[in-house]
């Protein structure tokens, strides 16, 4: 793969978010906002409506052989929860797994190459809710 500069962190997290973007505009939500330098442990990604209902997205993107983990802890999954409820949205996580596709070899797949063509891995939203006696 040459001397191909690797995308950093934020760019990795950058993608993800732009994929799950497309993803819920091509599934019927109109998108309100989209902020990759959102804080990870209080705010959204991407807030967007469909069908009356408004809805906060928390986006995580790993590297092959991982997926995007949710690892902020509970204090930060409440706060984003109850961040959403104060302002009548439903929250909704989305993982995002990217593999290089260019590569010759299992450990090639491991590398974000910029500019390379990646394999997604999103098997779509996962809802965030806290009990009812922790509203």
């Amino acid at each position: 793969m040459g001397d191909n500069q690797l995308m950093t962190a934020e760019e990795i997290h950058a993608f993800g978010v732009e994929i799950v973007y497309k993803q819920l505009q091509q599934d019927g939500w109109v998108i309100d906002s989209a902020d990759v330098y959102a804080d990870l442990r209080s705010e959204p990604q991407i807030v967007a409506k469909k069908e009356g209902e408004l809805a906060f997205f928390v986006v995580r993107t790993g590297v092959y052989p991982g997926r995007g983990r949710f690892e902020e802890g509970q204090e930060a999954f409440n706060t984003l929860v109850r961040h959403a409820l104060a302002h009548g949205a439903s929250c909704y996580y989305a993982s995002v797994g990217i593999a290089n596709a260019d590569a010759k070899s299992e450990e090639e797949m491991s590398l974000p190459v910029k500019g390379a063509g990646f394999n997604i891995e999103f098997d779509g939203l996962i809802k965030m809710e806290l009990p009812p006696d922790q509203r």
